[in-house]
């Protein structure tokens, strides 16, 4: 059965390439929670925490949470791309969680997303670039 075979072999690389996804993003939540805590760069009004094991982090500012949440998506060439939503968590009236930004990356840590007044785009693996990512939707969620 030739489509079993090819189903089996396209499953074992989306397996392999969320993997690889899933670490690029651990990388970049604890770069952000240790940017955030560090003396040197930190605003102390900032908060995170970790939820890896769920593919989620959060940080906390000015009475808003905002979850970074992470999924991978099937591109139409086969590839999976990591796929990072935000949301700002609402309790009243109802407790809800409001979507308003996110973004996509590659195995490599690049973004869909231009650096400020530069063509190149942010890489979210151990730059400026990841804390600015993140401080950037973190200021958004005050708009909501």
């Amino acid at each position: 059965m030739p489509y079993l075979t090819q189903l089996h072999d396209n499953l074992d690389k989306a397996s392999d390439q969320h993997t690889a996804l899933s670490s690029v993003f651990d990388e970049f939540a604890n770069f952000v929670k240790d940017c955030i805590q560090a003396p040197s760069i930190a605003n102390h009004s900032i908060t995170a925490a970790l939820h890896l094991d769920q593919g989620l982090f959060t940080t906390t500012f000015a009475g808003r949470t905002v979850s970074f949440v992470f999924t991978s998506s099937l591109e139409k060439s086969g590839n999976l791309l990591g796929d990072v939503k935000c949301y700002l968590k609402k309790n009243f009236p109802d407790p809800k969680q409001i979507e308003f930004g996110g973004f996509t990356f590659d195995e490599k840590g690049y973004t869909n997303i231009n650096i400020p007044n530069s063509n190149e785009t942010i890489h979210i693996a151990n730059d400026l670039g990841t804390l600015l990512m993140a401080l950037h939707f973190i200021h958004e969620s005050l708009s909501i």
